[in-house]
């Protein structure tokens, strides 16, 4: 597993591609060459001047970038293309071959969507975490989430925006990987990158957790800026959900590693 790309609006830079390898030159900052096979995937945040040959060069090399604002919202993602299929197609079409397959898949994700939440609840909640060692309701892992939204549901919702996007890079680079079809959701059936979302449903708790410790940290409100009656990150909050995620990224990206070979596992049950 590769390193992330960040290239964001907060920070005076000019990249360029540099043979097999991005030259990134800040100012009042010494410049730095970064290898190509050391990036696993890219993400920009805001407004930035970037050359097409920056963007071809990561695609060349199979490194997914994803496009966000620095309100959290996603823009766009782009991949590399490929005219084949992937690999395993035809063998992901057999959870939508019957109800039944689906619903199969549907519990597994709830189960293992489940066994995240209570670990997080036994964290935030270890005095309540008793009460939910069989299990726990959706509406009951709700409420108690909720009461780390504080006043303000639009900041939780940009902090998260932001976590649901650096997730979903991580998860693209593993599903590519696989040679699975992002597209080919079962939960999400008819949606783009459908595969991509059943995945940040089942990880939804871990993206809560990076949630929850932002907004622990007592000086939360120096991270948002007002601007065109939109709240924004500013340096700083881009900063702290960076370091989190990064500090994080290998406990994750072992568990969407577990995630994918129960996945398999699954699939191959369903076709005997």
């Amino acid at each position: 597993m590769g390193r992330t790309l960040y290239l964001t609006e907060n920070d005076k830079f000019r990249a360029v591609a540099d043979g097999p390898s991005i030259w990134i030159d800040w100012e009042n900052k010494a410049g730095r060459r970064i290898p190509l096979r050391l990036i696993s995937r890219c993400i920009i945040v805001g407004n930035i001047l970037v050359e097409s040959n920056l963007i071809s060069i990561l695609a060349v090399n199979n490194i997914p970038i994803v496009l966000t604002d620095l309100s959290g919202h996603e823009l766009a993602t782009i991949l590399p293309y490929n005219h084949r299929l992937p690999k395993h197609f035809r063998e992901q079409r057999i959870f939508l071959e019957t109800k039944k397959n689906r619903e199969r898949f549907i519990n597994w994700a709830k189960v293992k969507r489940m066994t995240l939440q209570i670990k997080l609840i036994k964290k935030i909640f270890p005095k309540k975490a008793g009460r939910f060692a069989m299990g726990i309701g959706e509406e009951d892992y709700q409420f108690l989430i909720s009461s780390f939204k504080q006043r303000s549901y639009a900041k939780w919702d940009i902090i998260k925006g932001f976590i649901v996007n650096l997730f979903r890079s991580l998860i693209i680079e593993h599903l590519i990987r696989s040679n699975l079809n992002l597209d080919l959701g079962i939960i999400h059936r008819y949606h783009n990158f459908g595969l991509v979302l059943d995945f940040c449903y089942i990880l939804e708790p871990q993206i809560d957790e990076q949630c929850i410790q932002f907004f622990k940290v007592l000086n939360n409100l120096s991270f948002f800026e007002r601007k065109e009656r939109e709240w924004r990150v500013n340096k700083d909050g881009i900063k702290g959900i960076i370091q989190r995620f990064e500090n994080k990224k290998e406990e994750n990206a072992n568990i969407i590693a577990n995630t994918l070979d129960e996945f398999f596992q699954l699939m191959r049950e369903l076709r005997l």
